[in-house]
């Protein structure tokens, strides 16, 4: 019985450490303008519901160690313009220094096996949810450097939208994929039956494209906010409320992106399936729900500070 316990132990060591030398750490989550649609939403309501906010994020940008990328890419706006479209590149800040010192790939993911074989490997890969407390804990500090708490409001930003992205939260263990789909990325499927194959992740990304983001204009958004439910609450506490999120996610993948475990996607691109209407429909809907979900919560998060 010794035996076979040690053994099962090696096993399930072994299927541990090749996940973590196979799995793919680039991953992004959402397309560039996705992460920029939730920087710009959170923008708006902050304009509306705590101004000073703004103000406060925007005095600690000045002292971001990585201040010049963000002032190349301003392209001279100013005003109302130029405030939304820092925010818009904070939320994609921890996308666009991939490969550089700044870069931390495991802080993007939170991933768990959602299939039936769950049991085997019962731990979630990646730390975004616990960046994402430590961030949120040095973006208020007072105490904390001005340049420290700049770029900890630029990985919150991030990881709540990198959260709302099913594939960032779930991965699927099949025999089809034996070390896991690594969320998507060994996953093949076409979005028609003339599309090119593409990584299901990577379909995942581009399915809420602001292009069909059903978000107001910045002129009509104020209306738009007076029609929405209360604002997001994030009692008891925020790590809590982010935990909750994370769930929901997690089950949007099992449900939609793995199709309560009927997908049925290639493992190369030469077997990638053809998606039917239906689940691409559903993906769209999906994805502008949460990514509008990830703006109003940023939102919420920012608000206050100071």
């Amino acid at each position: 019985m010794r035996a076979l316990h040690l053994t099962r132990c090696w096993r399930t060591l072994g299927a541990v450490l090749m996940l973590a030398l196979l799995m793919p750490h680039q991953a992004s989550a959402w397309v560039r303008e996705g992460h920029m649609a939730t920087g710009a939403l959170a923008y708006d309501i902050l304009e509306q519901r705590d101004p000073e906010a703004i103000a406060a994020i925007l005095r600690l940008m000045q002292a971001h160690p990585d201040r010049a990328r963000f002032d190349s890419q301003l392209d001279g706006l100013t005003g109302r313009e130029g405030e939304r479209r820092m925010f818009e590149l904070m939320a994609i800040w921890p996308d666009a220094v991939r490969g550089t010192p700044y870069a931390h790939p495991v802080w993007h993911t939170s991933q768990r096996i959602v299939s039936s074989a769950r049991s085997a490997i019962p731990f979630a890969f990646g730390s975004a949810q616990f960046e994402f407390g430590r961030n949120l804990a040095v973006a208020h500090d007072a105490a904390a450097s001005d340049a420290d708490r700049a770029v900890a409001l630029c990985w919150v930003m991030h990881i709540v939208g990198d959260m709302h992205q099913p594939l960032h939260t779930a991965m699927w263990m099949s025999w089809r994929f034996p070390i896991t789909d690594a969320g998507g990325q060994w996953a093949w499927v076409r979005s028609s039956a003339d599309a090119e194959p593409e990584r299901l992740h990577r379909f995942w990304d581009a399915a809420g494209h602001p292009a069909v983001l059903d978000l107001a204009p910045p002129e009509s958004l104020e209306t738009k906010l007076e029609q929405d439910p209360p604002a997001e609450t994030l009692s008891p506490d925020p790590e809590t409320a982010f935990a909750h999120w994370v769930a929901h996610t997690r089950e949007l993948a099992y449900e939609v992106a793995y199709a309560h475990g009927r997908l049925r996607a290639g493992n190369s691109p030469g077997s990638a399936r053809v998606l039917s209407p239906d689940y691409v429909e559903r993906a769209r809907t999906v994805s502008r729900a949460q990514l509008t979900a990830a703006g109003r919560r940023i939102g919420a998060l920012l608000s206050g500070l100071r």
